[in-house]
């Protein structure tokens, strides 16, 4: 393997000192470089096939994290929220607190979205994981944060997945589905703005939202729409 430029290594090392990460940890600095480049930088090494690990070491953590923390805790409420815990979006809102988008390398004129920052963050949980092959680190570093999301997650009646909560309330009160249309906006790929959707019941529009995916769009409507239509059907 080649040595970094001593910029790039400077960058990652000013990084893991500043990211409450585990004292513990000692990372290879070209693999950490590699889960921190996108593949329009280089084809080859890039975080593709980190993350892939990475998506599974998160799973496991948050399944055990949730188990230990909320023992008397329904299956289905755990898998609820581990849900929430994994998703894109949560994941990239982590990266951001984390201070992980100035070091994750695009090409020229991209702009790193939030499936790429989740994407990187699952690729970084790769290099924690791969350097003692348990969860200890891992779950040293991101145990508080998944615990603060969780405690939010499990206050919201709706378990922050809104297009659910929303089919199950329309479908309780009239036995219809709520319907989205969702258009592509002229947007890079990533762009947190790239979808707008809308969704429509009863021939009326209670809500409307963007989001890099179509599925993260239609969240954003549904989100927007929840409590609004809960309110109406409730008072019918």
């Amino acid at each position: 393997m080649t040595d970094l430029p001593p910029s790039r290594q400077r960058q990652l090392e000013q990084w893991v000192q500043t990211s409450a990460l585990p004292t513990a940890f000692k990372p290879s600095w070209v693999r950490l470089d590699r889960a921190l480049t996108h593949k329009s930088v280089d084809a080859i090494n890039n975080y593709e096939q980190l993350e892939l690990l990475g998506d599974a070491v998160l799973r496991l953590a948050a399944t055990e994290c949730l188990q230990e923390h909320f023992p008397t805790a329904s299956v289905g409420e755990l898998s609820a929220v581990r849900s929430v815990l994994i998703s894109d979006r949560t994941l990239a809102q982590l990266a951001q607190e984390l201070n992980l988008a100035p070091c994750l390398a695009v090409a020229p004129g991209m702009t790193a979205g939030p499936s790429h920052l989740a994407d990187a963050l699952e690729a970084v949980v790769a290099v924690i994981y791969l350097e003692t092959h348990t969860l200890r680190m891992v779950r040293a570093w991101l145990d508080d944060a998944m615990l603060r999301l969780a405690a939010i997650v499990r206050q919201d009646p709706a378990r922050q997945n809104y297009k659910v909560a929303l089919q199950e309330l329309t479908q309780a009160h009239s036995k219809a589905l709520p319907q989205y249309r969702t258009t592509e906006q002229q947007a890079v790929d990533g762009h947190p703005q790239r979808y707008a959707s809308a969704v429509w019941f009863r021939e009326t529009c209670w809500g409307s939202g963007h989001g890099p995916t179509k599925k993260q769009a239609e969240q954003a409507a549904a989100a927007a729409a929840y409590d609004r239509l809960r309110r109406t059907l409730t008072h019918e």
